[in-house]
């Protein structure tokens, strides 16, 4: 618990946009786990496993509430804090270059955008993204390569242009 409460934490607050709402579902999540945690026989697949259960418990908030939630990609980026040792000119650079991927990416394919997501900006392997995602691991390498694809060719049009 103490190893993830703080990344699942941030992963549900990104979800809700909502503290407490996430703070809530956050203990559901360990709950919910804490019941089940027998049937997981993989303990390095916990980490998705809890990943699983947290979106899970999610959308049963959003089907009971019978409201959507949408998932703001910009949230994310919002909560990426700046290296405080960097040079003022770096920080900038550096926060430009979010404000541009996350420019770009908010207009690609919503799938595509959280398979980037997983695998590129949280660091999860494709295994772990693709369980998450519940999509099969060959078509998640495929968002993922034609994701980054689209982005580079998005970013480099930016530049030129």
């Amino acid at each position: 618990m103490r190893l993830y409460s703080k990344s699942l934490f941030r992963y549900l607050y990104r979800l809700t946009n909502d503290y407490h709402l996430a703070e809530d579902l956050l203990q559901e999540t360990f709950y919910k786990a804490y019941l089940h945690v027998s049937g997981i026989s993989d303990i390095a697949q916990i980490k998705s496993w809890l990943y699983r259960i947290a979106y899970h418990t999610f959308i049963d908030h959003c089907r009971k509430a019978k409201k959507i939630q949408v998932v703001q990609v910009d949230d994310f980026f919002a909560l990426l804090k700046l290296d405080p040792l960097l040079e003022t000119e770096n920080a900038f650079l550096q926060k430009y270059e979010l404000e541009l991927i996350y420019k770009h990416l908010s207009n690609m394919k919503e799938l595509q955008q959280k398979a980037i997501m997983l695998v590129d900006l949280k660091g999860f392997s494709y295994k772990e993204a693709a369980e998450l995602l519940n999509v099969k691991l060959p078509y998640l390498k495929s968002l993922v390569f034609r994701g980054r694809r689209e982005l580079e060719k998005r970013l480099r049009n930016e530049v030129k242009g």
